[in-house]
Parts: C-alpha cells; structure tokens; sequence
C-alpha cells in the first residue's frame, strides 16, 4: 500500500466501548449490530474481536448473516429485516441465523417452510415506526399457532429514542404490555435508548453506533471511545493570488494571497462530496479547514492560518482527535450515513486487538 489514506480500527477501543456498554445494562443480554460492514469498519475485524463480549450479533439481512457464518462465528445471529421469500428463510435456517418476523407475509413462510431447524424467533412489533413490524392481533395471532417449546424474543425499534422522551415511552409501553402478556422475553434498546433511558434496556439490548465510539446525538457517554481514525498526507502545496479559485465549480476562492494543501481523499475514499466549505481537517493536529468542492479522489484544505505545513504532514479526516459527528454536524449530516458510505476502496488497517478480551 502506497497511497497513505487509510482508516486505522482500533479494536482495543472497540472492546473498550462494547464493555462499556454492557455494563451500562449488566442484567441484559447484548447482540452488537454489525450491520452494514461493521457500520463501515470492516466485519471481518470487528465481528471476531467482540465475540467474546457478548451474547449474540444482528445484521441488516441474510447475506450478511453467512458472512459472519463464514468468518467463524458460531454464536446466535438476529437478521432484523428477516427474509425475502420462503427459500432465503430455509437458507437462513441452514446457517443457523435467526430470522425476524416483520410482517404476515414472513409469518407465512415461516410456518409454510418444512425444517426442524428453527433458532429462536425474534418478533418485530410495531409500536409507532411503521417502517417495520406486525400488529399487537398479528403477535396474538402467532403465539396461538406456534409451539411453546419455541424461545421467542418480542422487540421494537424506537423512532426518536435521540431526541423525544414522550414518544419513546409510548413506544416502550406498547412493547411491555404485550411483552408481559405473551411472556416474551423482550428487547429495545438500540444505541440511544441504551444510554438514555435504563428502563428500555429489558432482556436484550442492541448496541451499535455506540459500539464504534460515536454517542448518539443527546447521549452522555464520555467513555466512549472512537474507533476510527481516517488519515492521510498532504499530496502538494500551492500559493494562490486573491481573487484565484480552487476545485471544480470555483466554489471557493481566496480573499487573500492563501496556501492550499492538496490531500489524497475523496468521494470514492467515503470523504462526503456534499461536505462543505469550512469543514474542519487536522492538519499537523491543527484545525485546517476544506476549500473547494470534494472530488472523487482528492479534496483541498485552507492551510494559511496553521504555521508552516510541508509536503507529507500528517492529516486527520475524523477519529481520534476530530469526532466523525464534528463533520457530520457542519454539514447536516448522519455520522451514521458516513460511516456507512465507506467503500472498500480505504484500507482498514486493525490496531491493539485484545486477544482475550476480560
């Protein structure tokens, strides 16, 4: 590898946050989602460095679910979206993934598909996301026709768990009284109501931002700890005139004689092409600031205010010193939609991994 723009995953920090975690709820069971690439810090890394810390992982579908199969892991694994068809569910059951059942067409199949081999069922309730999730009649309608010897875990997804205490105790309260009813055990809290709300974290909670050193907006967790940091290095430097322009658009354009930095990162890299002009970039851990509109593989950084800077000085995207949310919040962005958008083009490069994890 030549080109130095990279994203080191520090899974000392990663098993950092996912205990944590689970100490914020210690009399709850824990699935880390992983979802989405490991929100885009590589599966193949994080899975097997927190499979000892907790009890189970959840992923967005059943792809992602063999993958995991696939790198080792034997532990139970949730797949929230469930399936597609009858012959993915038989698929999944194959692997030995538990398959959520989010609407009647999956409950269906799932008494339809002829297999002994059915892990525990996961029962998406809908108590106000409408995104996903069966009806209060269509949970009833299940425990009447399924077996008791069956482990069943009823769970929602809260919609504003970041920002509306009101709505995420409605939302809670619908899951608990059927919950209590059924005799399910029960399951809640993602990343924000984890940190929130303690009376959401129930049998199971599943953390996932959260596990990657990124507290949800509102959230208090100081001892969270990022787990990536992107960096690279100044590519070139050049002087412009006042008045002269920089990038495609002629979006930025010096109102003083300025030094411009070149740094090897773009739209292709995962660096968001809508960022703004202004976003902060550490430059020699200094605050620089993005000058231009980002291409696909380059962006260019104001660094006239930082004292001299040289060819090959260190920069920081986001990470350690410059939280993702710092760059996400300039530009009225998602730190989660970052993270995720990250393609395989930028190496991960894993760092301080705890063979055995306390």
């Amino acid at each position: 590898m030549t080109r130095p723009t990279k994203a080191t995953i520090d899974l000392s920090a990663l098993q950092h946050n996912a205990q944590a975690l689970r100490d914020r709820a210690p009399n709850s069971r824990c699935l880390f989602v992983v979802k989405a690439d490991a929100y885009g810090h590589g599966i193949e890394l994080v899975a097997p460095a927190l499979q000892k810390l907790g009890d189970g992982f959840a992923v967005a579908h059943c792809d992602e679910g063999i993958a995991l199969r696939h790198l080792g892991i034997d532990q139970p694994i949730l797949i929230l979206e469930g399936s597609f068809d009858a012959d993915e569910l038989a698929l999944a059951h194959h692997h030995n993934l538990t398959v959520a059942l989010t609407n009647s067409t999956q409950i269906a199949d799932y008494f339809g598909t002829a297999t002994d081999q059915r892990p525990a069922i996961w029962l998406k309730l809908d108590t106000g996301m409408h995104r996903l999730g069966l009806t209060h009649a269509e949970i009833n309608d299940f425990a009447n026709r399924a077996t008791s010897s069956q482990s069943t875990v009823l769970f929602t997804h809260f919609s504003d768990a970041d920002q509306s205490d009101e709505r995420t105790e409605l939302q809670l309260r619908s899951l608990i009284s059927l919950g209590k009813a059924l005799r399910y055990p029960m399951s809640a809290a993602n990343s924000p109501a984890l940190l929130r709300y303690p009376n959401t974290h129930l049998d199971w909670i599943r953390p996932g931002y959260a596990i990657y050193g990124n507290p949800p907006s509102g959230a208090d967790a100081p001892d969270l700890q990022p787990v990536m940091t992107v960096q690279s290095r100044i590519h070139s430097l050049r002087t412009i005139a006042a008045g002269e322009c920089v990038g495609y658009g002629s979006t930025w354009c010096a109102h003083r004689q300025s030094v411009i930095a070149t740094i090897p990162i773009g739209y292709a890299d995962g660096y968001p092409r809508s960022a703004r002009n202004g976003t902060p970039v550490l430059v020699n851990g200094r605050l620089a600031e993005l000058a231009g509109r980002v291409s696909m593989d380059l962006i260019t950084v104001d660094v006239t205010n930082i004292g001299p800077v040289q060819v090959g000085d260190p920069v920081e995207l986001w990470g350690k010193s410059l939280p993702v949310s710092v760059i996400a919040d300039y530009n009225d962005l998602s730190g989660y939609e970052i993270l995720a958008r990250i393609p395989k083009r930028l190496p991960r490069i894993p760092l301080n991994l705890q063979i055995d994890p306390a």
